[in-house]
């Protein structure tokens, strides 16, 4: 039986060559590996919204599929990202009813937006995140100063982007977006294109 490894949502990016689609990037909790899972806008925006402790002015599909877990007493345990399949991610819900746990087939996109509405655990196989996973650094060496991801939420100025690594200034633009500073996301992203050339 294949191990599960406990995920945690890093952030949404939006996906400049698909449009209408975003990417949502998913970390291992207890270690450094990320990957991203390519999802349509309606659920992003659903994710973003309760991440973001904001409500729809009616009940969005996810709500509704909560509410109806909650009218027959039901409950969402976890979600296990268990396949993927010509780079499709296949997820399944485990919803536990009268002390038996049912599985139920889902997209990944809707999986995640329904466990972020029940604060349930999200798990990947460890076998897809030995192939998906890509290894991230938690540090990066500035001028001989250590940076961690927080760095994003200091105020930096154009001339100090100059100073970052490629990979450094695309964690920090996944991270400006996440954090809604897109002012600092423009000039992050003009500092890779000037970089890029």
């Amino acid at each position: 039986m294949n191990s599960e490894i406990k995920l945690t949502i890093t952030g949404l990016v939006y996906n400049q060559t698909v449009v209408g689609t975003y990417g949502l990037v998913l970390s291992e909790e207890y270690g450094n590996r990320r990957f991203s899972v390519m999802i349509g806008e309606p659920e992003a925006q659903s994710i973003a919204l309760k991440m973001n402790n904001k409500k729809s002015p009616r009940p969005l599909t996810h709500d509704l599929i909560k509410s109806i877990l909650n009218v027959f007493d039901a409950e969402l345990q976890k979600v296990v990202i268990y396949d993927m399949v010509n780079d499709v991610f296949y997820s399944e819900l485990h919803i536990l009813k009268q002390n038996k746990v049912v599985i139920v087939d889902a997209r990944t996109s809707d999986a995640v937006a329904l466990a972020v509405r029940s604060d349930c655990p999200i798990y990947i196989k460890s076998e897809i995140l030995n192939i998906v996973g890509t290894e991230v650094e938690p540090v990066a060496d500035v001028n001989n100063e250590n940076l961690t991801e927080t760095t994003v939420n200091k105020d930096i100025t154009v001339d100090d982007l100059d100073a970052f690594s490629l990979d450094a200034l695309e964690n920090m633009l996944e991270l400006a977006v996440v954090d809604e500073k897109y002012e600092l996301a423009v000039h992050i992203r003009d500092a890779i294109k000037k970089k890029k050339k």
